[in-house]
């Protein structure tokens, strides 16, 4: 059996204060802090394959949450802001994946995956 072995980052984007952003950062993420005051950058620092993570781990009852990164995201951008986040990854030649999606701060949601080439190419066949 074969190991998945992702990326995942985002773009720089503003939040609106970078203490409250950091604190309550799912864990498997890590940050970027760029030139400007309040914008970061993050990456996937997850080990189980290096993708998104997708839960988080309360250290107060010891269960594991359901963690929507972009949702956390958006709640702390700055009006105007965009983050886009991107993962690709393969699992040996069974299966090469990648998305990416952008979420303002209104919870605004777009998203393309490597596999909508499927579509887009039929289109080319008819």
């Amino acid at each position: 059996m074969a190991n998945y072995y992702g990326s995942a980052r985002s773009n720089y984007f503003l939040v609106k204060c970078l203490k409250t952003f950091k604190d309550n950062l799912p864990a498997g993420v890590g940050i970027w802090e760029g030139n400007e005051d309040n914008r970061v950058g993050i990456f996937s620092e997850c080990p189980d394959g290096g993708g998104w993570p997708t839960f988080d781990y309360d250290d107060s009852t010891g269960e594991t949450i359901d963690c929507d990164l972009p949702e956390y995201v958006s709640m702390h951008l700055v009006d105007g802001e965009v983050a886009i986040f991107m993962e690709a990854g393969a699992e040996k030649l069974r299966y090469i994946c990648g998305y990416a999606e952008a979420i303002n701060n209104k919870g605004e949601r777009r998203q393309v995956t490597l596999n909508d080439i499927y579509s887009l190419a039929k289109e080319l066949t008819d």
